[in-house]
């Protein structure tokens, strides 16, 4: 059966999360989980997002899609986590195994937007390139073909950065 928007992920096992990122990073991520170091946890269907304090001031970045068979891809800000098999990625997943709840549903950024109006998403906007100005650049190359058409479409006919 293929998985649609609206099914439940599936539950996953510590097994698999030790098969996933190995016995180091698994031992360091369930003192982590055990620890309360995984924050804000959330999912956008099958993909498990959260963020875990590790050693730096700042709390990395876990994102985590899940498959029928468990964990299809995995990846962490840290330096260890491009592959995501580290053990922020073990902590967030072993969360998920523990307390499947704490990772409420949460729309989709085109859904929860989809409502605004143009003033507040200008305004949006100006805040996200405030806090990031790097950003800018994205709007320097995107051209919206008209209000009719699809906007991530256009982004797609965009050169690189």
């Amino acid at each position: 059966m293929a998985k649609t928007i609206s099914s439940a992920p599936p539950r996953l096992h510590a097994g698999q999360v030790q098969a996933w990122v190995g016995p180091a990073a698994y031992r360091r991520g369930l003192w982590y989980q055990r620890q309360g170091r995984v924050r804000a946890p959330r999912r956008h269907g099958w993909e498990l997002r959260a963020l875990c304090q590790g050693q730096a001031r700042e709390p990395y970045r876990v994102r985590v899609r899940l498959g029928p068979h468990g964990v299809a891809q995995a990846s962490c800000t840290c330096p260890a986590g491009r592959e995501g098999r580290c053990k922020h990625v073990a902590a967030v997943l072993l969360h998920w195994v523990a307390t499947p709840d704490a990772f409420p549903p949460v729309p989709s950024v085109a859904q929860r937007l989809a409502s605004w109006d143009r003033a507040a998403l200008v305004r949006l906007i100006e805040a996200m390139v405030d806090r990031d100005p790097e950003l800018e650049a994205l709007i320097a190359v995107y051209q919206p073909t008209s209000t009719a058409t699809n906007p991530a479409s256009s982004m797609d006919k965009a050169p690189d950065c």
